[in-house]
């Protein structure tokens, strides 16, 4: 077991429900289970903590959880806008994980044009096909590149995952094959390069930019970001990128997380 102190009450619900990660799933009780660095854990809240029981690899956990970013410094800085702060204090305790950048890759191919249930179900049965069960827990690793490679076309198309099977695969093959240097490269030439994988439009590439490389000056556009820049600031698409960067600086990526988790949640209603 390990523990997290954040000085204020964390909210599990904002870190794993604002549409960054699909191996996150709360329990009756409120806690989540969810699955990174070949471990199960169960993260739950405790006054002021966060605790994770199942692990102790307190270094893994730190970094994935950004525990030395100051947040509150960002949204005191985002809050001059004053329909971003209204945002901020709904969504105040979204944290941007710090998750494997295939994984997300993979994850996010899955994402397109599809909703979060079918997207969990058939993350965990690539996992299931793909990966190795983890200790004697029903629980699957993600699946690398080469295990992904391996088990082929025909067996990919068992998941569930409809045309994406296919961008899965080649994806696959071509990391396998490439020069994976994302996380050297700035955000414009991170992002071409994404763009050259099979089943990543700009849409998927800004969220793999934002969740799995954390360049914060990256702003996933998608019909509800479309929907909600046109409703509360008059922005047309057209005009999001540039208006974001005005308006919201270097940590627009933030910026729209806020965004997204506020008006996603009551644009519905």
């Amino acid at each position: 077991m390990i523990e997290f102190d954040f000085g204020c009450q964390p909210n599990l619900s904002h870190i794993f429900e604002c549409g960054q990660c699909f191996r996150w799933n709360v329990q009756q009780d409120g806690s989540y289970i969810g699955i990174a660095c070949n471990e199960v854990v169960q993260a739950r809240v405790v006054g002021n903590k966060i605790i994770l029981d199942g692990t102790d690899n307190l270094e893994f956990w730190s970094n994935y959880f950004d525990i030395s970013f100051d947040y509150e410094s960002v949204k005191s800085q985002l809050s001059n806008d004053e329909i971003l702060a209204k945002c901020i204090d709904y969504g105040c305790g979204i944290r941007i994980l710090r998750q494997d950048l295939f994984e997300t890759i993979i994850s996010f191919i899955i994402s397109a044009n599809n909703n979060i249930p079918r997207i969990k179900g058939i993350i965990e049965r690539i996992c299931k096909l793909c990966g190795e069960r983890i200790g004697n827990t029903e629980y699957y690793t993600f699946p690398t590149a080469e295990q992904i490679v391996n088990a082929g076309l025909n067996q990919l198309s068992t998941i569930g995952a409809g045309y994406r099977d296919k961008y899965i695969c080649e994806t696959a093959k071509m990391w396998l094959n490439e020069n994976n240097d994302l996380q050297t490269l700035s955000t414009d030439l991170a992002r071409k390069k994404l763009l050259k994988f099979q089943g990543i439009g700009p849409k998927v590439a800004d969220c793999i930019l934002l969740f799995g490389l954390r360049r914060f000056d990256a702003f996933p556009t998608d019909v509800w970001v479309k929907r909600l820049m046109e409703e509360a600031y008059s922005v047309l698409p057209a005009k999001i990128a540039e208006f974001s960067e005005k308006t919201f600086g270097e940590y627009r990526g933030l910026a729209q997380q806020y965004l997204f988790y506020y008006f996603r949640d009551n644009l519905k209603k």
